[in-house]
This record gives structure tokens, sequence and C-alpha cells, in this order.
């Protein structure tokens, strides 16, 4: 099973941001799968361990493009779907970004990721919008597809995928040649295609075929014209109390956060931000002349 992703998905400044705002969540010890050259900053708190399915130097012969790149350590081998290095209920967050659309049985990964997060444990999707990608000339993949091949297994639609993906992204003019070589290398193509509203479709009927309990906590959808990908932050369990993200804040002399500093920050974090700023610094500068 591919759970590796292709490597022409590049940063944005704008879906950078966004990345950095959403890793708040993230603390303590987990796992960021198939991260290649491009692994997500995390706050200080988090610590990555950095598992996939291939060792570094068969990865770099598996995508030549990156010869010049920094790769994530591999330190764990593993995939999405066989996640047995670590226990159940083992890990604070788990990173996938770029990979749920790279294979085959999605809905096996959740389970997956599902078994190995503790209660409150965080994981962490990023996935690509395909009107702002390759994938722009792709059919939307159906839900019953996905509920189908988890079912019976992926082995009835792999060609079809394939020739799609030549026929499609690749746009060869002999894509049943070309998709059967992309076959044999067992190449990571992307195997789903979601926009935000068809992925949240899919998420719930996932959660009830697989019997799952994800909350989700914070989706951020593309944000530019440049931004190519959507986020979800999904909680393990349910809970009657708001679970919110660690804000970074110093404590207070009371040893509680600021509530001003607080609120300051989501402010800084929002659209008005920029246009509050210079008002801010104005009155903080009159404020200091004043006797």
């Amino acid at each position: 099973m591919a759970s590796t992703r292709l490597c022409d998905e590049s940063p944005h400044p704008s879906g950078a941001t966004k990345r950095q705002r959403l890793a708040r969540w993230l603390r303590g010890h987990g796992i960021e799968i198939g991260a290649l050259h491009r692994p997500l900053e995390v706050p200080a708190s988090a610590r990555v361990t950095y598992v996939d399915r291939l060792p570094e130097s068969v990865l770099r012969s598996h995508y030549p493009e990156l010869s010049n790149e920094t790769f994530a350590p591999v330190e764990v081998l593993g995939s999405a779907e066989d996640l047995s290095a670590f226990e159940p209920d083992s890990l604070d967050f788990v990173i996938a970004n770029h990979l749920l659309e790279h294979l085959e049985d999605p809905i096996r990964a959740l389970k997956e990721f599902h078994r190995v997060l503790r209660q409150d444990g965080v994981l962490y999707l990023a996935l690509p919008d395909p009107r702002i990608t390759f994938d722009r000339d792709r059919e939307l993949t159906e839900l019953d597809h996905l509920l189908d091949e988890h079912r019976q297994g992926p082995a009835m639609n792999r060609k079809a995928h394939y020739l799609d993906w030549a026929q499609n992204v690749d746009k060869d003019p002999q894509a049943e040649v070309r998709a059967r070589q992309l076959d044999e290398m067992d190449y990571s193509i992307h195997f789903h295609v979601w926009r935000p509203d068809t992925f949240l479709e899919f998420l719930q009927a996932a959660k009830r075929a697989a019997g799952l309990e994800f909350e989700l906590a914070a989706f951020a959808p593309p944000e530019s014209a440049e931004d190519n990908e959507f986020i979800l932050i999904l909680l393990k369990g349910f809970s009657r109390e708001l679970r919110l993200p660690q804000n970074g804040q110093q404590p207070s002399a009371s040893g509680r956060p600021s509530r001003w500093r607080a609120v300051r920050a989501r402010v800084k974090q929002s659209p008005a931000g920029p246009v509050l700023r210079p008002i801010y610094r104005f009155v903080k500068s009159r404020l200091r002349r004043s006797p």
C-alpha cells in the first residue's frame, strides 16, 4: 500500500500560516507519516517520530526530483494502514498531510490512527483541493466507491485508478501503457479526489462504518487562490467540555494565562490583526508619554 506523498504539492505562504496556526493543537509525543521533504513545523511542546513505508534511500530513488531536498529522517518503517510498531492508545497526535488521497483504503488508515491515539489525541489532516492542484480534471471520488473498497478490498479498482491518473493528470497519449508502468512501480498516485465538502461527507460515513469516535475540532479551507489545501483537526473521543488548543501564552502572576493576552493573541491572528496593529501601537505610545 502506498503511504508516501507526491512531491509537487509545494508550500504557499498562506498555507504555511494556516498550518502553523493549527499546529498549536499538537503537544506531547506523536508521529508524522510520509513527511518526505516537508515535515510539519510543530510547537516546542511536541516531539515527532517520522514514519514512512520505505527507508530514505529507497524514497530518494522513488522521487529523483527531490534529490536536492532534505528529508525528514525515517525513524520507523510503517504505513498509515499498518502502524503495528505503535501500541494502542500510545500517541498524543498523528500528522497525515497530503496522505489520505494516496491510500486505496483511507478508512483502514483512519482506523489505525484511532487505534494508536490516546483519548483526546489529535489527528492533523491536510488534503489537496483538486480545484487548485493537478487533480482539477478528475472526477470527485464517490462515497459508495470508498465504502465498497473498504468492504471488498481496493484491488478490484487499482488498474482503473492508475488509468484515470495517466489520462487526466499525466495526459499521456499512451495512457494504458503509462498506467501499467505506474502500477508495476507501486507509484504513489492520488487514488481519491475530494473537495472539502465531499471529504467531510466521507468522514462522517467512515466514522459510522468503522465505529470511530472522532470529533471535528477545527477546519480550515483554502484561504487564497494559491492555497492548495484544506486542513482538519480531529480529536479522539467525545467530550462534554469544549476542548481547545494550547495557546502558547506565558502564565500570569497568578499562575493562569492572562485573559488580555489570550484576547490579544486571537485578534492578532484574525483578519483584523494587520488593520488594528498600527492603532494599537499608536495608543500604546501615547500611554507611555502620558504623565
